[in-house]
């Protein structure tokens, strides 16, 4: 089975248990694993932790947006894969999804509008909380890598990133499919050049 399958599935099953983490704290243990696995694969530090930062910052919105509103199947899925000059994370969740969220503040949104936002403005739909940095950071951070991909489809719209040369000429854009996706599927690909 994989991520993709498993969020548009219309029948809930478990993931597989390699990467099926049904509680934030084992997520959140696999997380620190790219920390170490990167640092044991001759990445530095630095570049290390700016990715955790990436990563748990992805894997905790799975949690803090569907907690108590999981339709079928808590959790999320997190698979990953490191070599010498590259990882490749998935990160997938069956909960609400980026629109259903941000609804709540910004009523009358489509999938494709909600995504432009979630990534560019300061909001949240867990209002009145004062929070909503989150995926501004996850851009942000990600500016770092010149060679990188970094997909995020919730619904209908796809947020495509890919990192360049030069950080500050990367863009992004955000494209409708055909085939909506149930909460959320995120993959990042980075390149140690």
């Amino acid at each position: 089975m994989e991520a993709l399958a498993w969020i548009q599935s219309t029948q809930p099953t478990e993931p597989p248990s390699d990467v099926y983490c049904q509680t934030r704290d084992i997520v959140q243990a696999r997380v620190e694993s790219v920390r170490l696995t990167l640092l044991d694969n001759g990445w530095d530090e630095a570049t290390a932790a700016l990715i955790v930062a990436v990563l748990g910052e992805l894997t905790s919105n799975a949690f803090d947006h569907n907690i108590g509103q999981w339709p079928d199947i808590p959790g999320c899925w997190f698979e990953m894969s490191i070599e010498k000059n590259n990882v490749s994370v998935t990160i997938a969740d069956r909960g609400q999804g980026v629109r259903s969220s941000l609804e709540r503040v910004r009523p009358g949104i489509d999938d494709h509008e909600a995504i432009r936002i979630a990534f560019t403005e300061h909001i949240t739909g867990r209002a009145p909380e004062k929070r909503g940095n989150g995926l501004k950071f996850v851009l942000n951070a990600l500016n770092e890598f010149p060679a990188l991909q970094f997909n995020y489809q919730s619904g209908t719209a796809k947020f495509l990133f890919n990192g360049k040369s030069n950080p500050t000429a990367a863009a992004f854009t955000i494209v409708n499919q055909q085939t909506p996706v149930r909460g959320v599927i995120a993959t990042i690909n980075i390149q140690r050049l």
